[in-house]
Parts: structure tokens; C-alpha cells; sequence
């Protein structure tokens, strides 16, 4: 039997461009997962492949060594079960939840085991959590119990699904190595892979908003995640986002669940109105159910979606209240503003930079022993095309306290670009 090769190896030949066995990148997660590679070790393999990619039988090795750590779910004999998600953008959490809400008024049985916060992006998990009540983590059985009798569960299944990939997202989160094609690519496909729905809807987003630099890099990791899905028989539909700047202009799990809620009670920001219908849509085709984006339309326009959102919040615990009162969603104590210096219109809002802000707040994490506050976060209030004078708000912050505020409130002096 071939003995593989040395972790140490695995990162040189990695780094040099060279080709690498798909075994041997097995064995290195394994190896990872079992204490005889380290941390350190995997968070180079990470940035190398960030910044030089990998070929496609190197990811499938790591999908399948992900999916290999814990159990994989089947979920074909409930019916049409869908999973919608994205691969991280800066107010993306709100687009889940809303599309997840359309898709399961529209027949579909939506299934999602969710996403955590990482780096400067959010994670739909502690969106939901934002909801007084809301359990973002049961066990499997629940899980698998409420998609069927309910019809929606977005939410952790316990320990056993994927670890591996639970485990590889807090080292990324820690090191600062989430980005790349790969990297994202991969996270995604075990994701979706393992919680047994037999399609997916995957929004990748570019830009400052996501964990991928542009466009042309979103593309290719929504190839990578649809191709990766196919290995399992998943029907995938992965759709890539130009997220410039924050989606509904939030950043901040409460802000962001409440851009969902207002969305989903009729109301709301228009945009995430119409990217959720696109994503909603999408699941639907890949499910092979009727359901076009004017059929999706009409589900949020005629209050399906929010009577669903409604089933789904009481089953997992939560104040179904809050679909029609969003402001009960709870949100940091301390409001401070961020004002113009000077008159101009606003070109351009930086996502990162809101989401870095939203971070430094307590929405992400700046150490790995952080807990996470789901009620900070910042408001954009001068969005592109606003024309604005000194004094005007620019953003609203969410903080629960003043010096983390005064703190943020620097961060984002440079994120609004302002032009005649």
C-alpha cells in the first residue's frame, strides 16, 4: 500500500504548483482531524490554495475527507427538499432567510444546516439566533423531524454532520485564510452536501461584500460547487453576486434578520426583495418544480412567504410576532451615528469595511474564544446615490457600548466614497 506523502510535502509541492495526488490531500485532512497534522499546517495549505487554487480532483479529495469526518444525510423520501444558502456576503443572512420563506411557501421543503459568521461576513445561524427564542441548533432527529412535519428548518444538526467542515471554518475564521475559490467552493459543497437535500441554491458572491475578490472568481467557484454537488447526484444551481456594498445595507445579524422580516411582511428593501425571488426561483428549478421568479413574485407579494416564515419561527421556538413586528428583533443599547464631512453624492459604499465594522462591533469574532453579540451591527443610511450635506447620517451603529461605537465609527470614515 502506498504510503502518503508527509504533510510538510503536501504544503511544498502545493505551493510550488506541482501536482499533488488527490490521496494525499486526503491524508492531510485526515491527519489534520486527527491531531498528527497541525493547525498551523492546515492554515498554510489554506492560504496556498487561496492564492494558487488547486485542481478539481484536489477539492473533491477535501469534500470527500469533509464529508468523511461525521454522518451524511439522505432526506429523498420527504419530497422536494431544497437547501438555499450562501457562501458569505455582507448581509446575505437576510437573503437566505427570505428566499428560504418563498421556497417553502411555494411546496418545497427547505432543509439548511446554515452557516456561521466568518471574517467579515455574516452567518445566517446567528441571524436566526437574533430572534428571541430561535434554536439555531438541534439535534438531527429534530431537524430531520421539523423539515418534514413543518416543511422549513434552518439550523446546526447537532455534532455529527460534517465536523470536519465546522472545524476547518473556525480555523479559517481565525487565521484569516477564508478567502479563495477553493476554499469557499469546498466549505459550500459539504454544507449542502451533507444535509441530504437533493438540491441546492448557492448565492457566491464577488467584491468587497464577499469572501471572493471579483465577478470572475465567483464564477468559477459556483463551476466548482455545481460540479462537486453532481459527484453526490445533488442538483446544484450556484448563482455568483456582485456584492459592492452591503446587501438590504445592513451588516449585523439583527439588522440583518430584520431586512428579511420587513422583506417578508411586504415592505423592505427592494433589492433583497428581488435577489431572494432570483435565489427562491433557482431552488425551485433545481427541485424540478414549477415556480419561476413572477410565480415567486407572487408568494411574497400575496403573504405565503410570511405565514410560512411564521410556522417556521414558532416550530423552532422563536416569536412568530416578530414577522409582522420586526422591531422586536433585539438590538445593541448604544446608537451612534456616523455623519458626512463634507456635501457630495455617495459613488460608493465599502462592504468590507461595514463589515469589518460590524465585526469590531461583536457580530463577528477577533479572537476564536469571542462570543458573538447578535444584536450589533450598522445600518447604511446614505446609500449609493444619496446626496448629502455636512452633518447628513451616513450610517447608523449599533453597539453595546460607547467606546466599541467610537471604535467602528473610525472604521468607517473611509467606506462611503462621495463624488459630485
Amino acid at each position: 500500500m502506498d504510503v502518503p506523502l508527509p504533510t510538510l510535502e503536501v504544503l511544498e509541492r502545493t505551493r510550488r504548483g506541482e501536482a499533488v495526488d488527490p490521496r494525499d490531500i486526503s491524508a492531510l485532512v485526515n491527519a489534520w482531524m486527527s491531531g498528527a497534522a497541525s493547525d498551523a499546517q492546515m492554515a498554510s495549505w489554506c492560504a496556498t490554495v487561496g492564492l494558487c487554487g488547486v485542481p478539481y480532483a484536489a477539492s473533491l479529495a477535501v469534500v470527500r475527507a469533509l464529508l468523511g469526518s461525521g454522518d451524511r444525510l439522505e432526506l429523498a423520501s420527504l419530497g422536494n427538499v431544497v437547501d438555499i444558502r450562501s457562501a458569505g456576503g455582507v448581509g446575505d443572512s437576510a437573503l437566505v432567510v427570505t428566499a428560504s420563506c418563498i421556497a417553502a411557501a411555494s411546496g418545497a421543503i427547505v432543509a439548511s444546516t446554515g452557516s456561521r459568521a466568518i471574517a467579515h461576513v455574516g452567518g445566517v445561524l446567528q441571524a436566526v439566533a437574533a430572534i428571541p427564542g430561535m434554536r439555531p441548533e438541534m439535534t438531527v432527529a429534530h431537524w430531520v423531524q421539523q423539515a418534514r412535519d413543518m416543511g422549513m428548518v434552518i439550523a446546526e444538526p447537532g455534532e455529527r454532520l460534517v465536523p470536519a467542515e465546522r472545524r476547518l471554518a473556525a480555523l479559517r475564521d481565525a487565521t484569516a485564510t477564508a478567502e479563495g475559490d477553493v476554499v469557499v467552493a469546498v466549505a459550500a459543497a459539504a454544507r449542502g452536501i451533507s444535509g441530504g437535500a437533493g438540491a441546492l441554491a448557492v448565492e457566491i458572491p464577488g467584491g468587497s461584500g464577499g469572501l471572493l475578490p471579483d465577478l470572475d472568481h465567483a464564477r468559477a467557484a459556483c463551476d466548482l460547487v455545481e460540479a462537486l454537488g453532481a459527484e453526490w447526484h445533488r442538483r446544484v444551481v450556484a448563482q455568483p453576486a456582485l456584492r459592492g456594498e452591503p446587501l438590504a445595507g445592513v451588516a449585523g445579524h439583527a439588522l440583518e434578520m430584520q431586512a428579511a422580516l420587513e422583506v417578508l411582511s411586504g415592505g423592505g428593501d427592494a433589492a433583497l426583495a428581488e435577489e431572494a425571488v432570483s435565489l427562491a426561483a433557482a431552488a425551485l428549478g433545481a427541485a424540478e418544480m414549477d415556480g419561476d421568479v413572477h410565480a415567486a413574485r407572487a408568494v411574497l407579494a400575496d403573504g405565503r412567504a410570511a405565514a410560512a416564515a411564521e410556522r417556521w419561527i414558532a416550530a423552532q421556538g422563536g416569536d412568530p410576532a416578530v414577522v409582522g413586528r420586526p422591531e422586536l428583533v433585539p438590538r445593541g443599547q448604544e446608537r451612534v451615528q456616523v455623519q458626512a464631512a463634507e456635501a457630495g453624492v455617495v459613488r460608493a459604499v465599502d462592504a468590507a469595511a461595514v463589515g469589518a465594522a460590524a465585526r469590531w462591533l461583536g457580530a463577528g469574532r477577533l479572537d476564536p474564544g469571542q462570543v458573538i453579540d447578535t444584536t450589533v451591527g450598522v445600518r447604511v443610511v446614505a446609500r449609493t446615490g444619496t446626496r448629502v450635506a455636512p452633518g447628513d447620517v451616513l450610517a447608523e451603529l449599533d453597539a453595546m457600548d460607547q467606546w466599541m461605537a467610537e471604535r467602528a465609527r473610525g472604521m468607517l470614515a473611509g467606506a462611503f466614497a462621495l463624488g459630485d
